[in-house]
């Protein structure tokens, strides 16, 4: 109806009071009719529209907040989150807590499942790393978390932050080999987790098995087992211990991990780290760094040896030389040992060398020497005892807080074992052969540091395998300064390995040199070479020292692991960064990335543009469009492509993005503007520009895979929500034509565990088909109904609930989860959606005003059923919430929200007529509801 002039309208005022009845009847009797159309207004097809889920994924919002973080999944699997800074605190714990808080679940891990434990001996949190030049401070400190519940460990599960020393301490990279063990806590409810109850006999059985006497076996503890490295399986209850027996060639030493109801053998590894003549073993050489029998023997200071003065034990220093008191003026014997602050040699042909003692005179000094007539028994005690405190010295001198090894004294290396061809490491002490078969004496040169090595590894909290024989080899490296490895282990002019080669990562095999843990180690030590020969012509003076820094503090950074995987690449990159950002480059980004991609474990690429937000992005939009996102575009290694800055956006999670060129502001500058979007539409948008040489540069930096997320509302309200968890709740059991005998709903915490278990969604109860034993819903229906909403005014009401269905294994089809809505508190209802598939916990969203038009007595009603055959049927809700959205500017008069003004919202206004401050038909605002508030909403008639 169109008015033409102020006095006809007013003229209608009359016959419009005296229809007041008829309009407000008609209102009622049309709550389920149609209203007019608008955007976003409601679905007019009839059909069930498919309930909505929750579309911002916990990577999206990483991507989102961290537009130049990476994520890096290996087999997936998440290993690093690097690039930028993602968290700052008052000490490195604090910032890397502050991330672990907010972020363990892009492991899919909460944060009460972490402890601040870290993976070493004396589970210290945290640890310095990457000693700074001024000798006295370190660069960064680690911060590890342990995985448990319970008060159980997960085997090998941990996450660390690594944090940079300097103001606010930025945390600049993650890594984890978390493992999401579901349900746990709640099957760990009532079991027994005394170690002292668990039956040994049945738990070892099968380990026991594999020894030809009774193994000693340490304490057994009870451990969560979900698999190792890349390996994922389901968790489950598992003990934990060492078993070790044999003699010689035939020594075991197994870390095992069991089911204790059977003593299957769920994981083992050796521990005793070894070398053969096949390649397999690490090796080092003598004064060359050769085997003895390859090299004349030359007089050396004995490094940090132990001397005994009287009765006082002093030791020399690294050179040898040594100096001390002692009570009294006169003589004093002086009565060195081929032990030192750091090792003693445990020899074991029963002929350890000695030196004899002297007695001098007060003021005087001596000379002393170990193995004056050299041969290979005695040579092998001292070559050990020398090239092990090198490879120490390296180690402390990189790292000075390095975990066990800074402050281990007293760390036994037995020589001249009864055997030939072998050389190993056992978790306590580093062992070495005599000569024979074939091979020298093994207590030579790298093959000492390869062992002690694996000794480096093992107390960082990492497992071996590959990534311990590739590391053992590295530390060779780095005191021999030479490629080639283990020379004179059989022939004086060859290794058995090198570090010089063209190995090539395989995600299949390992590598292209083998899968054989020796030669997959290969691929790190090719990497460590590769880096060392750049390094040479770049810094001549201390190549050694930097290579070395890289190399050790790398290594508890790789906890919780044993493969060798790009997260490397990533861990030398980040800690030779200097500005928490990896992304424009660190000092030495391009040798550390040409080192690393030459044997295909690929660093992360240089930024050519920075693409930024200075404003941070938008959450909500307008859905008239308008919207405005200012970005920044700068060049880094590359100038800007003309005409490629652009916004990509769509509607909903799928299809096409549609391109919006930015406005350019100048310089760097940008503005993105955003179009009309639908009401209440997820909207998904990116950045991107180009580089002079055509390369896209997304923002985020994963787009279109990882992009932004906004709705598109005016306003969002929320009118309920109820998790079950407190004391009462407002939701209501039973409706007419309930019919079933049992599996009614019920507030509890889990279901009776028919065919499934489900514990609540969040928080500790939900509404749940019956608990007990077996119960589950049968002979029927059973309803549970939420309080009522209203719905007026809103352009979208939003049902927002949570959903865990499971039918033991079936496919009934007879037997759906049903919701409905209704505006008539109940009187009548509508089908919006039906489910009839299994499925664990999961959100839906449904827009009620699709199904029905909005009144001031809205609800909802779940109903899960059993009809025909008996099936097992378990149905959960939890979370249920009732959100109005509104998407379009209000209409002046229109009361009931429907988009136009006419009778119905008169008959509204005419139900408030009186004194009423505050009401809705108050248009005016005085107080009252009379003939002028009428006048104006005849004014405003559709």
């Amino acid at each position: 109806m169109k008015h033409t002039n102020t006095s006809s309208r007013i003229a209608l005022l009359a016959s419009a009071v005296l229809l007041f009845a008829s309009a407000a009847f008609a209102l009622a009797d049309n709550n389920q009719g149609i209203k007019a159309n608008k955007p976003g207004g409601p679905n007019l097809g009839g059909g069930i529209a498919g309930a909505g889920i929750d579309q911002e994924t916990i990577r999206d919002r990483f991507a989102r907040q961290f537009p130049g973080g990476g994520l890096l999944d290996i087999e997936g699997s998440l290993r690093r989150v690097y690039g930028v800074t993602f968290s700052t605190g008052a000490t490195p714990s604090d910032s890397a807590d502050k991330f672990m808080r907010e972020w363990s679940m892009l492991w899919k891990v909460p944060y009460t499942q972490l402890e601040k434990v870290g993976p070493f001996e004396d589970g210290a949190h945290t640890l310095e790393l990457m000693a700074a030049d001024d000798g006295e401070s370190n660069l960064f400190t680690a911060a590890y978390f342990r995985q448990q519940v319970s008060g159980v460990p997960v085997f090998r599960s941990l996450v660390w932050g690594l944090v940079r020393n300097e103001d606010n301490f930025p945390m600049v990279l993650a890594g984890a080999t978390l493992r999401d063990i579901g349900n746990m806590e709640e099957r760990l409810a009532g079991v027994d987790l005394d170690v002292a109850h668990i039956d040994l006999a049945v738990a070892a059985s099968q380990v026991f098995g594999q020894f030809d006497a009774p193994p000693e076996m340490t304490t057994p503890r009870f451990v969560i087992w979900a698999g190792v490295d890349e390996d994922v399986q389901a968790s489950r209850l598992a003990v934990e211990f060492i078993a070790s027996g044999g003699q010689a060639m035939n020594r075991q030493k197994l870390l095992c991990v069991v089911d204790p109801a059977n003593g299957n053998i769920l994981f083992q590894e050796s521990m005793i780290y070894s070398g053969s003549v096949s390649g397999q073993v690490n090796e080092f050489v003598t004064t060359d760094f050769r085997a003895d029998a390859c090299s004349a023997e030359v007089v050396r200071g004995m490094p940090y040896a132990k001397v005994v003065i009287g009765s006082t034990t002093f030791y020399a220093d690294v050179n040898g030389a040594f100096s001390g008191t002692y009570s009294g003026s006169g003589s004093v014997v002086v009565a060195p040992t081929l032990a030192g602050k750091y090792f003693r040699v445990v020899e074991q042909s029963g002929s350890l060398g000695t030196v004899a003692s002297q007695s001098l005179p007060n003021g005087g000094s001596g000379t002393f020497l170990f193995n004056p007539a050299p041969n290979a028994t005695n040579t092998a005690q001292t070559n050990a005892y020398e090239m092990a405190n090198r490879a120490r010295d390296i180690i402390v001198a990189a790292a000075p807080s390095y975990p066990t090894i800074a402050a281990q004294v007293n760390f036994p290396i037995n020589t001249n074992i009864a055997d030939t061809c072998n050389a190993y490491y056992d978790g306590v002490s580093i062992n070495f052969y005599s000569a024979g078969g074939g091979c020298n004496n093994t207590a030579f040169g790298d093959v000492v540091a390869h062992e002690y090595g694996h000794h480096m590894v093992q107390v960082a909290g990492s497992g071996q395998s590959q990534y311990g024989e590739g590391m053992g080899d590295c530390l060779g490296v780095c005191v021999t300064d030479a490629s080639s490895l283990g020379v004179g282990f059989q022939t004086c002019s060859s290794g058995i390995r090198t570090a010089s080669n063209t190995c090539q990562y395989s995600s299949s095999s390992c590598s292209s040199c083998g899968s054989e843990i020796h030669a997959c180690g290969q691929l790190i030590s090719g990497c460590v070479w590769s880096l060392r020969n750049s390094f040479v012509s770049t810094y001549p003076s201390d190549y050694r020292t930097r290579l070395q820094k890289l190399v050790v503090n790398s290594t508890p950074l790789h906890a919780g692991s044993s493969t060798i995987q790009n997260d490397i690449t990533i861990d030398y990159l980040t800690l030779n960064d200097n500005n928490g950002n990896i992304g424009d480059g660190t000092p030495d980004y391009n040798a550390i990335a040409a080192a690393f991609n030459a044997h295909g474990l690929t660093a992360p690429g240089l930024t050519l543009l920075a693409i930024t937000l200075p404003g941070g992005t938008l959450s909500t939009l307008n859905p008239s469009g308008g919207d405005t996102i200012a970005v920044d575009i700068a060049p880094v290694m590359s100038a800007v492509l003309a005409g490629s800055q652009k916004m990509f956006y769509r509607e909903g999670t799928t299809g096409s993005f549609t391109a919006v060129p930015l406005a350019s502001l100048g310089g760097t500058s940008y503005l993105a503007t955003f179009p009309p979007t639908g009401c209440n539409a997820t909207v998904q948008y990116y950045f991107e520009a180009k580089s002079t040489g055509g390369t896209p540069i997304d923002m985020p930096a994963t787009a279109p895979t990882s992009n932004y997320s906004a709705l598109s509302v005016l306003s969002s309200t929320l009118l309920f929500t109820d998790s079950f968890d407190g004391a009462s709740t407002t939701m209501t059991v039973g409706a007419p034509g309930d019919t079933a005998s049992a599996g009614m709903w019920v507030r509890a915490a889990t279901t009776s565990g028919c065919g499934a278990s489900a514990i609540a969604y969040s928080g500790a109860k939900a509404f749940l088909t019956g608990t007990g034993s077996c119960i589950d819903v049968d002979n029927g229906k059973t309803s549970l109904i939420s309080p009522s909403v209203s719905g007026l005014g809103a352009d979208h009401l939003d049902l927002k609930f949570a959903l865990y269905l499971s039918y033991n294994g079936a496919t009934p089809t007879d037997d759906p989860v049903e919701v409905f809505v209704s505006n008539d508190g109940g009187a009548n209802w509508v089908l919006a959606d039906s489910i009839n598939v299994g499925q664990g916990w999961g959100v839906k969203t449904i827009n009620v005003l699709d199904f029905v038009s909005a009144s001031g007595d809205m609800k909802a009603k779940f109903v899960a059923q059993d009809n025909g055959t008996d099936n097992v049927v378990e149905v959960a809700i939890d979370s249920v919430s009732f959100t109005k959205v509104n998407c379009y500017p209000a209409i002046f008069g229109d009361l009931d929200g429907d988009g136009i003004v006419d009778g119905g919202d008169l008959g509204l206004l005419l139900l408030d007529f009186g004194p009423c401050s505050g009401c809705p038909g108050d248009l005016n605002g005085d107080g009252e509801v009379d003939g002028a508030d009428i006048g104006l909403m005849l004014l405003a008639f559709t």
